[in-house]
């Protein structure tokens, strides 16, 4: 339990004539701020998008494009492979299946 200091009362206090206890004035509790007053205004996420896409224009003009004969080269290249490993996974699939169909049988 905790007791309450005595003192003597000042004149004008409102603690009263007895002068048991303190008067204690409480602070009024800050409030706290919204969520959305911490987010950025919306024209500065506007004006960042603008930025953004300026400069990766920018940066698309400095790619060298490859013309049409390289296109169709580095395509055929990739089909070719494509097709010779589908070709190497297939035979390894059918020997194995072969060996795991005699070993059951």
């Amino acid at each position: 339990m905790k007791k309450n200091k005595t003192t003597k009362a000042k004149a004008g206090s409102k603690e009263g004539a007895t002068g048991k206890g303190q008067v204690i004035k409480l602070k009024a509790a800050k409030q706290k701020a919204p969520w959305t007053s911490k987010l950025p205004p919306v024209r500065q996420y506007w004006n960042h998008s603008i930025q953004f896409v300026k400069e990766a224009w920018q940066e698309l003009k400095k790619v060298s494009w490859p013309n049409r004969r390289e296109t169709l080269g580095g395509t055929g290249v990739v089909l070719i492979l494509v097709i010779l490993i589908a070709v190497f996974w297939g035979l390894v699939y059918f020997g194995l299946s072969r060996l795991v169909k005699t070993i059951i049988h």
